[in-house]
């Protein structure tokens, strides 16, 4: 799995390539060719990537784009899924 946001995160977090395997088990090795694109990362890798910048995985994917609110049931509710709440399950419909 490519990581295309690995250099600008740790960057960000003012960390140097060899902090960033001492605080997440993953060698310095690894890391340099992870942020240049000569090799995939594993699942595991990435997640020990994140835990050691305390960022979510998803980060450094690309992946979703995170906003600090806070999971979806302890946050008030968007109109939308206010309005899909409302409906009963038999309204519902999937597709077009």
């Amino acid at each position: 799995m490519d990581l295309p946001r690995l250099r600008l995160i740790r960057r960000g977090a003012v960390m140097s390539q060899e902090e960033l395997a001492q605080r997440s088990g993953v060698a310095r090795d690894t890391i340099s060719k992870l942020e240049t694109g000569r090799r995939g990362a594993y699942p595991s890798t990435i997640r020990k990537l994140a835990a050691g910048l305390q960022v979510q995985p998803q980060m450094l994917t690309g992946g979703v784009e995170y906003l600090d609110e806070g999971p979806a049931d302890q946050r008030p509710p968007t109109d939308r899924e206010e309005k899909v709440r409302d409906r009963p399950e038999r309204d519902r419909r999937i597709g077009f």
